[in-house]
C-alpha cells in the first residue's frame, strides 16, 4: 500500500470517528433538551420541543419584565397619569419597554396598536403587546409574560398580572402585536 493511500485512510477514518463523536454529543444534547424543555401551546396538548436559544431568550425577557413589575406593582390606575403615584396601561407599557428592553413606544394605545407587526392570537411571544376593546371606543394594553398571563395597569387593582383566558379578558382580547425581534435576546 502506497504512503499517499495510507495517509488517505489515516484521515478518513480520523473525519469519520470526529464526526461520529459530535453526532453523539449533539444526540445527546438533544434527548436532555426535549426531557427539560418544553413549551405547550394553549390550544395543543402536545408539547413541542423548543430551541435553547429561544428559550434563553424568553427567559431574559420574561426575567426582565418581572423585574419592571416588581418595580411597578401595585400603582394605582389613573387615565393620563404617568408615575409611581398612579399610571395608566399605555404608559406602564412604554415604561416597561423602555425599562427593559430600551424600546421606545408610543404613548398612547392607538398608537402602540400600530406598532411591530400582527401576531397570532392564539400563541403570543413573551414581550407582545395584548390589546383589548374595553368599551366602545375604549382600548385596553398590556405584555404577555408567557403562562397565559400579562402585565398592566388594571382601573380596580393597579399595576398587575392577570390571566389572558380569564372569561373577561379573553373574551375582550382584540389583538398582540409583536414589537420585539424574535424570541431571541441580544
Amino acid at each position: 500500500m502506497s504512503l499517499r493511500l495510507a495517509l488517505l485512510m489515516c484521515f478518513l477514518f480520523t473525519f469519520h470517528c470526529t464526526a461520529q463523536a459530535a453526532r453523539v454529543r449533539h444526540s445527546h444534547h438533544r434527548q436532555v433538551h426535549h426531557r427539560h424543555v418544553h413549551h405547550r401551546s394553549p390550544h395543543h396538548s402536545k408539547s413541542v420541543a423548543i430551541k435553547s436559544t429561544k428559550v434563553t431568550g424568553n427567559v431574559k425577557r420574561r426575567k426582565r419584565l418581572m423585574s419592571g413589575y416588581q418595580h411597578w406593582k401595585g400603582t394605582h390606575y389613573r387615565l393620563g397619569a404617568n408615575s409611581h403615584r398612579a399610571i395608566d396601561c399605555s404608559a406602564l407599557t412604554r415604561r416597561l419597554y423602555q425599562e427593559a428592553f430600551a424600546v421606545k413606544l408610543p404613548r398612547t394605545t392607538g398608537e402602540q396598536m400600530r406598532r411591530g407587526k400582527k401576531a397570532r392570537r392564539g400563541a403570543p411571544h413573551i414581550g407582545d403587546l395584548v390589546f383589548f376593546k374595553t368599551g366602545r371606543v375604549q382600548r385596553h394594553v398590556g405584555i404577555y409574560i408567557g403562562d397565559n398571563r400579562f402585565i398592566h395597569a388594571s382601573r380596580r387593582k393597579g399595576v398587575t398580572i392577570s390571566q389572558l383566558t380569564s372569561p373577561y379578558w379573553n373574551h375582550h382580547l382584540l389583538a398582540v402585536r409583536q414589537v420585539l425581534p424574535d424570541p431571541v435576546i441580544r
